[in-house]
């Protein structure tokens, strides 16, 4: 079960988007690149995607590690 507010660590540039659970620690590897903030916006659609919930970042918009809240 994820509690949120939920940090998340970041990597972007991978072929495809998936979770990684490791030492209760999310990572989430991106197919989008870290320009133009394409990288928090497919972060957010797929994550809500996943979860189904309606997400939003509150913190880390320009670092790898970012925190998640439902809206």
């Amino acid at each position: 079960m994820m509690n949120f507010p939920m940090e998340i660590k970041v990597k972007v540039n991978y072929p495809k988007n998936k979770i990684i659970v490791k030492n209760d620690k999310y990572i989430v590897e991106l197919n989008a690149k870290p320009k133009n903030n394409e990288a928090n916006i497919e972060l957010v659609k797929f994550l809500s995607k996943k979860l189904g919930k309606k997400l939003r970042i509150i913190r880390g918009f320009k670092s790898r590690n970012k925190l998640v809240d439902v809206v």
